[in-house]
C-alpha cells in the first residue's frame, strides 16, 4: 500500500489450496490477496510480488474491469500512481 501500486487489497487468510508442483500434488494453505490497480501498473505489481514472495512461481493473474461505479473507478484512479 505504501508504494501506491494498489488502491485496495483484500486479504483472505488460510485459503485451502491444492496444486501440482514438480510432479506431485500439494495440499497446503495459502493467503489470497485481491488487489485493485490500474492496468498500466500490473507489471510493476507482478515484479514487486515476485521479489517478496517465497514461491518460485506465485499465482499472479489479472482481470480487466470493463465497467462499474464511476465514483469507485475514479477513486481507484486517484489512489494509485503511475510514477
Amino acid at each position: 500500500m505504501e508504494k501506491r501500486l494498489a488502491a485496495c487489497v483484500n486479504i483472505f487468510p488460510r485459503t485451502s489450496t491444492m496444486y501440482y508442483w514438480k510432479g506431485e500434488i500439494r495440499d497446503t494453505s495459502e493467503i489470497l490477496l485481491l488487489l485493485r490497480t490500474r492496468t498500466s501498473l500490473v507489471q510493476r505489481v507482478v515484479a514487486y510480488i515476485k521479489a517478496v514472495h517465497p514461491y518460485d512461481i506465485p499465482e499472479i493473474i489479472s482481470f480487466p474491469i470493463d465497467d462499474g461505479s464511476q465514483h469507485y473507478l475514479q477513486w481507484m484512479e486517484d489512489a494509485v500512481t503511475d510514477i
